[in-house]
């Protein structure tokens, strides 16, 4: 829900995967995906957000489309290769189906080791919602463990008015 309203505050410029994408995609292949985005056209974007849920760890990939980047975020810093290996081959598979031939090279990654990090096992959900939003917005990464508390209660006041206060 709360993905939905980050990609709602910048419609024309994000799309938010929602949070079973990643792991249909890494168990089914492109094939399990492929009409995932057959309403959208994700090369018109500029972000994709991508939430990754491993087990019991959550962390996000960010697809900036006109840079052709693909960056790891982990509030554990948490170094997962495979993750942007797999939407690389998925940006390649989509871009092959879209007949966006542009899109196919070109990609690059990247880990972003200095964002806040959490210190316990029960923050990085929340630490992924806010890279989002700030992703979204064009807002710095200003907040870290000591801020979850305050960042919990907003988000669920976001939810509660279906707005994100900006």
């Amino acid at each position: 829900m709360y993905g939905d309203l980050v990609m709602d505050s910048v419609p024309e410029k994000v799309h938010f995967f929602n949070s079973f994408f990643y792991d249909k995609l890494r168990t089914k292949g492109y094939e399990g995906v492929k009409r995932w985005t057959k309403n959208v056209d994700i090369f018109q974007k500029d972000l994709l957000l991508i939430p990754i849920h491993l087990e019991v760890h959550w962390s996000l990939i960010s697809v900036d489309i006109p840079r052709r980047a693909i960056t790891y975020f982990d509030s554990q810093r948490t170094l997962n290769r495979r993750c942007p290996k797999h939407i690389y081959k998925y940006l390649q598979a989509e871009a092959i189906k879209k007949d966006q031939q542009t899109f196919r090279t070109g990609w690059k990654g990247f880990f972003k080791m200095n964002v806040g990090r959490q210190n316990n096992d029960s923050d990085c959900g929340a630490f992924v919602l806010q890279y989002c939003k700030c992703l979204a917005l064009g807002q710095p990464f200003n907040f870290g463990q000591q801020d979850m508390p305050r960042l919990r209660r907003q988000m669920y006041k976001e939810l509660c008015h279906c707005k994100l206060i900006l």
